[in-house]
């Protein structure tokens, strides 16, 4: 199955705690699933971390390593917009107002399976399976 992750999932990567549970993160990465994600995600990625390495530069290391770790992983990395998606991401805009969401989203729809996301308002929004972690694990791991 192809699952697309939203940022949140990758938080860990580059060494951002989150709370969700270790084990079901796991399960997630260690299944036969395969992997989508929108690059706009590696930005935000880059957005959470700059608050912590312009005072630890471990946090920077941290940042550098789990980035290199995805770049080079076998997660499918789709554009922020293609043509199938810009539509998609405008269509979606009326009912997710969270901007970086909308292509994300759009990805989503266009290239995968099933959505990841713990954003509540995202499930509402679409005609398409979107499950947080746990559902996720209790129906697909």
């Amino acid at each position: 199955m192809r699952v697309f992750l939203d940022t949140t999932y990758l938080l860990p990567v580059v060494g951002i705690e989150i709370d969700l549970p270790d084990d079901l993160l796991e399960r997630l990465f260690s299944s036969d699933h395969s992997f989508v994600m929108n690059e706009l995600s590696l930005f935000e990625l880059f957005g959470k971390a700059s608050r912590f390495m312009s005072r630890d530069k471990k946090a920077e290391e941290r940042f550098y390593i789990g980035m290199k770790s995805i770049l080079s992983s076998e997660i499918d990395i789709k554009p922020i917009f293609t043509l199938d998606t810009l539509s998609v991401s405008l269509e979606v805009y009326e009912e997710i107002k969270d901007l970086p969401d909308c292509p994300i989203t759009a990805t989503a729809l266009c290239d995968s399976d099933v959505m990841l996301t713990e954003a509540g308002d995202i499930p509402k929004a679409v005609d398409f399976e979107v499950l947080n972690l746990k559902a996720f694990a209790d129906r697909y791991l």
